[in-house]
């Protein structure tokens, strides 16, 4: 059973989820990747979800971030219902208020970084001078000032996954989604990541939600929700916290 995590404010609520199943293929080879998971998370916060690889983590992401359709249950992201949407409406949903960072970092290899960030502004609408200027200006808070036409390839891994985060800010999303963000990279520079990425978590109206492995990074976290067999097993309401339960 998990624990309660709802501060009894629910407009401090980002994310809440409620008896949300989802199945994967049928008959012998039938996967109950998510069973019944009550899950919330907060405004303003860092929180993980961490667990064993097959647990179900990245699976929920998925669909709380509307990236994959789930079976049963109600999924509410900042006060839209994604379980009363069509897939269209989810789309555009997604498009606005969803971010993603990833553990490869996913930039296109043939465009300069400003393109690369570009994207989701292009994507929605936004004039190309506009969404190059903001590119611009975010790329330059984030330490890559001057680099603005230099191709992927050119940078380290660091400065890749600093470009990822540029890419998933530039549309102002609501709710950012990484999956295992620092694990291709250093100690060194994972510290910088989480650092980047726990500045990005302090806005009220904002919340990042990273699915991770690495345990060099746990310490970065507001909160910690450890999943177990599709579940939602326990929510650790500070690394501290997670830190004893797990005997260390």
């Amino acid at each position: 059973m998990a624990e309660n995590n709802n501060n009894g404010n629910s407009n401090g609520l980002a994310v809440h989820v409620r008896e949300v199943s989802k199945t994967f293929g049928a008959g012998e080879t039938r996967i109950q990747a998510l069973k019944g998971v009550d899950f919330d998370a907060r405004k303003g916060e860092m929180l993980m979800v961490v667990g064993p690889s097959g647990c179900g983590k990245t699976t929920l992401l998925s669909v709380i971030a509307g990236t994959l359709q789930f079976d049963g249950g109600e999924i509410d992201v900042f006060g839209t219902p994604l379980h009363g949407l069509k897939q269209r409406e989810i789309t555009e949903f997604r498009k606005r208020t969803v971010g993603f960072i990833f553990q490869q970092f996913n930039l296109i290899p043939t465009i300069s970084l400003l393109e690369n960030v570009s994207v989701p502004l292009l994507i929605n609408g936004v004039r190309r001078s506009v969404a190059e200027k903001k590119s611009r200006d975010l790329l330059e808070q984030l330490g890559l000032g001057g680099r603005e036409n230099d191709l992927p390839l050119l940078l380290s891994g660091g400065q890749q996954q600093r470009v990822a985060i540029a890419r998933a800010l530039v549309h102002d999303p609501k709710l950012v989604i990484c999956d295992e963000p620092t694990s291709a990279l250093d100690k060194d520079t994972g510290a910088k990541i989480m650092e980047s990425l726990r500045a990005v978590a302090r806005h009220p109206e904002r919340c990042v939600i990273v699915v991770t492995h690495d345990n060099r990074v746990f310490k970065y976290a507001d909160r910690m929700t450890e999943m177990e067999d599709g579940r939602v097993h326990k929510v650790h309401e500070t690394y501290g916290h997670y830190q004893q339960n797990e005997g260390t």
